[in-house]
């Protein structure tokens, strides 16, 4: 039967928020979880354990918040791949490349390595129930590499997703009612049914040379990892299988330079989140964090200089102009 990893209610949360992976640190990975609102937190993690893999139920009456940041990175090297299955409420992904909001009926992944915002928000009867698997990320290379984006939703509810969401809440309740091995080789089917979808959805699989297919892929990878303020050429090169000597050479072809797309892609994102009221919240300098900046003053030099505006200014005068 499932066991119960972490809980947390408004008397303790202050100090429970803390404790979330456990006595010895087994779960999860280092990150900052807190209540959307202090009022009436009343949350709980169920888990069971198939093999390698961890299986949770989360189900909490108050929106949650967790940040996983570069500096949590650094400090923990656990790699580890979630798959998310909400059931009832919104799970909410920032990062980076994109931003993205995960319904009932859709999974999602949470990658230990890349830096990511996750809220999760009860729906509008007050739930909030999130299944999730924890996998060891070498487990996957071979299943689904690195193509599928952080926070990126995809239908959960057809064909074999379908099947293995019924076989992820399976195991959950079994716990230790199911022979081990079994468990473990059921949680592979899942893994290989998401495998499957993501094969029938991935960008790769569309046709284009291969000057246009490198170019996407180190378009791609700056868009996944331009928070990380130490992102250069010689690490997209590495990742992408090529030398830096010819990642220069093909962007000079197009026109392109490495340095130009990533401060662009940084300083557009940056720009979209200082308009966005959901990222009010967050101080101008931890937005230049997030974008991959190690400076919020070079930060500041280099957003009045693309857009002629110094940062703060342009965040008032956005707030200004909703409240006409």
């Amino acid at each position: 039967m499932p066991v119960v990893a972490f809980d947390m209610t408004s008397a303790n949360h202050s100090s429970r928020r803390f404790e979330f992976r456990g006595k010895n640190n087994t779960d999860y990975y280092d990150g900052d979880l807190e209540p959307l609102s202090p009022l009436e937190v009343d949350m709980k993690i169920e888990k069971s354990v198939a093999g390698d893999y961890s299986i949770y139920k989360l189900v909490s009456r108050t929106g949650l918040a967790f940040r996983r940041s570069w500096a949590h990175i650094r400090n923990d090297k656990t790699d580890v791949t979630v798959f998310w299955f909400p059931r009832f409420g919104q799970i909410a992904v920032s990062h980076p490349g994109g931003r993205y909001a995960i319904q009932p009926h859709q999974c999602a992944i949470t990658r230990s390595c890349k830096a990511f915002y996750m809220e999760l928000t009860p729906d509008e009867n007050g739930r909030l129930e999130a299944m999730h698997v924890v996998v060891p990320s070498h487990k996957l290379y071979a299943i689904i590499g690195d193509s599928m984006e952080v926070g990126r939703p995809f239908p959960a509810s057809i064909g074999d997703l379908s099947l293995t969401e019924r076989i992820l809440t399976m195991v959950f309740e079994g716990g230790d009612q199911i022979d081990p091995d079994m468990a473990e080789q059921l949680v592979h089917t899942l893994l290989n049914g998401l495998s499957r979808a993501v094969a029938r959805t991935s960008d790769s699989t569309q046709r284009c040379s291969i000057t246009e297919k490198r170019i996407s892929d180190i378009t791609r990878y700056i868009n996944q990892h331009f928070a990380n303020p130490d992102l250069n050429a010689k690490m997209v090169a590495d990742c992408c299988g090529i030398s830096p000597r010819y990642l220069c050479h093909i962007l000079k072809k197009n026109s392109l330079s490495f340095s130009n797309l990533l401060w662009e892609r940084r300083m557009t994102t940056a720009h979209e989140w200082l308009k966005d009221d959901k990222m009010k919240r967050h101080s101008i300098s931890e937005i230049a964090y997030l974008v991959g900046f190690k400076s919020s003053a070079h930060f500041s030099r280099m957003f009045t200089t693309r857009f002629g505006v110094a940062p703060r200014t342009f965040r008032n005068l956005q707030a200004s102009s909703s409240i006409a």
